[in-house]
């Protein structure tokens, strides 16, 4: 007699639970399905911590730093993958889950959703973390920093990238998850120096420094590779003060993208500026390479006269020529594009007080690489340009200003990097017994004497305010950078406005426009011929274009110059008073021309007969004129005098 079969719901409950389990394993993209409270995965207080590496250059004292401690709050993305998957975007992976730090160092997941759990079948797993936590990474696997602004402790951490690339598998136990920095960090330890200014609540900025990176979190999880894409624009960086600052001591830090001092990462420096308002500022050789995940600790005393060094200001911003020595920076107003002749200027190109917008800088030419940098800070008519010049080098350069929104050029500025201190003069007598305190050499020259290139002093047509380079033709790249081009002057290009839009161009002057730039229009009061300095003069402050005021040899500035001391590429007319035979540029094609042959000397006044010239000192071997006709198209070169 057979038995009778009793029906058990309980084994039958657990077998079919063993089959979907066993189900389950068998999916590929089901691999890691959590198994209940018991298979939580924990990440304890010590099982976390973070590392830099120092990094000791030559010329910077590291120190070792090693940040064991994270900050209550911190919050990161964990993802969870099997043992041999490496990459982010894999199906099998559990992605980005949010963590955040306790008081203890412990992370915990945020909520229910963000809980990591080990796999059911104990197959091994491990870990790619990263920090700052960012909830729309999933789907891209990027993160984009922007380093500008770190004047907060909060907003500095924001831009310390740090990764776990995990190698180790976990079946179970606490994990432990080793983070590295992977971008650059700036600590800089401030003192104060004899005579320098108070270092408390001191702000520092970091400029030329990468303005962005970007990071793709799945490259960073294959094995053994790292990967960013820097931005290729430049920004300057508002660096971290750290609380208890003193009037002798602060400690200043940064985050900023592995790179090196190269392209518009050039002219690196640090700007320290004490509450007084008084600036400092510590050069970053152009070789200077940030490495990845490295501190770099600079120990800087802030003292008068000494490195870090101060900037030659300038107050008077209505100069078009400032003279800077070799290693210095230069600092003005962008006065010119708030300060015009409205009866000439057109209100299109110059706004006045209107334009509320930003500007940028750019070398139009530079004859001996002498501009490091050239920047714009500020915004409106309060934005201040700040030139940085290189060391050991004198030489000549030409930047202008430009409008953020639209290009277009406001003004343009001489830049002349020189030792000279225009405290080298000679004085002159004209014929009515006026005194004429001259310069000892020419505007933008390299030196005082006989000779030719540098040394000669730069070249303009009559009544510009922008020079021309004295070696070269039209179109050739400068040492330095940048050209200058030639273009044939009409009713439309010869205007005063084209040409400052324009400073980089050489208006080519034809017969027909009476061999001027300025096309069928002569305006004698350009340089002052009346006697008050013009907003067009290319003097720098303190000097002009000499004037002949009533255009006879008598009132001539040069009266009395004669060829008693002979010529040798050139005259010699005593002590400071040596003329170079600089030659000149061709006012049809701008090429230059007899050197060492003839020397040819704006003045600021018209000539009477014919009316279109202008009176110059003009010399040869064989002849000297105080009060010669000359084309005003021409490119000649200025020899300043006191106003």
């Amino acid at each position: 007699m057979m038995r009778p079969y009793t029906f058990n719901w309980k084994q039958l409950t657990i077998a079919i639970c063993q089959l979907f389990v066993v189900l389950a394993c068998s999916r590929k993209d089901e691999v890691l399905l959590p198994g209940g409270n018991s298979a939580v995965i924990t990440f304890s207080a010590g099982s976390v911590r973070e590392e830099w590496v120092d990094f000791n250059p030559e010329d910077v004292r590291g120190t070792r730093i090693s940040d064991n401690a994270w900050t209550t709050g911190d919050a990161v993305g964990i993802y969870m993958l099997p043992a041999a998957v490496t990459d982010l975007t894999n199906n099998d992976v559990w992605k980005n889950k949010k963590h955040t730090v306790d008081d203890s160092g412990k992370l915990n997941p945020d909520g229910d959703v963000n809980t990591l759990y080990y796999p059911l079948n104990k197959s091994g797993v491990r870990f790619v973390a990263y920090y700052p936590y960012a909830s729309d990474v999933t789907s891209t696997s990027k993160l984009t920093f922007d380093f500008a602004d770190q004047s907060t402790k909060a907003k500095k951490e924001s831009k310390d990238f740090c990764f776990h690339r995990g190698t180790t598998s976990y079946t179970s136990g606490t994990p432990k998850l080793g983070f590295k920095h992977k971008f650059s960090r700036i600590l800089i330890n401030l003192s104060k120096g004899a005579g320098g200014p108070s270092i408390k609540d001191v702000q520092v900025r970091l400029s030329g420094m990468p303005k962005t990176a970007e990071v793709n979190l799945n490259n960073f999880s294959q094995l053994k590779k790292d990967s960013f894409t820097v931005g290729a624009d430049s920004v300057t960086v508002k660096a971290y003060t750290h609380p208890g600052s003193t009037d002798d001591a602060a400690t200043v830090e940064a985050i900023v993208a592995p790179h090196s001092g190269t392209g518009k990462f050039t002219g690196r420096e640090f700007t320290f500026t004490a509450a007084t308002g008084e600036e400092k500022f510590y050069d970053l050789p152009d070789n200077f390479t940030f490495e990845s995940g490295k501190v770099y600790t600079f120990n800087l005393e802030i003292a008068s006269g000494i490195t870090p060094q101060s900037p030659t200001k300038v107050s008077d911003g209505m100069t078009n020529c400032f003279i800077v020595a070799p290693g210095k920076r230069l600092k003005f107003y962008v006065s010119r594009a708030y300060t015009h002749d409205g009866s000439t200027f057109s209100t299109t190109l110059h706004t006045g007080g209107t334009y509320t917008g930003t500007f940028a800088a750019e070398v139009v030419w530079d004859d001996a690489a002498v501009v490091k940098s050239a920047t714009v800070s500020g915004s409106g008519n309060s934005a201040i340009v700040t030139v940085k010049t290189a060391a050991a080098k004198s030489g000549n350069a030409l930047v202008k200003i430009c409008r953020s929104d639209n290009g277009e050029t406001v003004w343009s500025y001489h830049i002349w990097v020189t030792d000279y201190t225009v405290a080298e003069t000679y004085t002159n007598t004209d014929g009515n017994g006026r005194k004429i305190v001259f310069m000892d050499r020419n505007l933008g020259a390299t030196k005082a004497g006989l000779g030719s290139g540098l040394g000669t002093g730069l070249f303009y047509q009559w009544g510009r305010k922008d020079p021309f380079p004295a070696t070269l033709a039209p179109g050739d790249s400068q040492p330095g950078g940048g050209s200058f081009t030639i273009v044939t002057t009409s009713s439309s290009l010869g205007t005063i406005v084209n040409t400052i839009q324009n400073p980089g161009v050489f208006y080519c002057a034809f017969p027909n426009s009476s061999n001027d730039w300025h096309y069928a229009f002569r305006d004698n009061e350009l340089w002052g011929h009346s006697g008050t300095k013009t907003i067009y003069d290319p003097c720098p402050s303190g000097w002009r274009v000499p004037v002949n005021y009533n255009m006879s040899e008598a009132t001539s500035p040069w009266y009395g110059m004669t060829s008693t001391n002979g010529f040798s590429n050139g005259y010699n007319w005593g002590a400071n008073a040596l003329y170079p035979a600089s030659g000149w540029r061709h006012f049809d094609n701008g090429s230059l021309d007899f050197i060492g042959s003839y020397g040819n000397y704006w003045s600021a006044s018209p000539s009477s007969n014919p009316n279109y010239n202008v009176l110059t000192l003009r010399f040869n071997s064989g002849e000297i004129s105080v009060n010669y006709n000359n084309h005003r198209g021409r490119g000649f070169v200025v020899r300043c005098v006191q106003e």
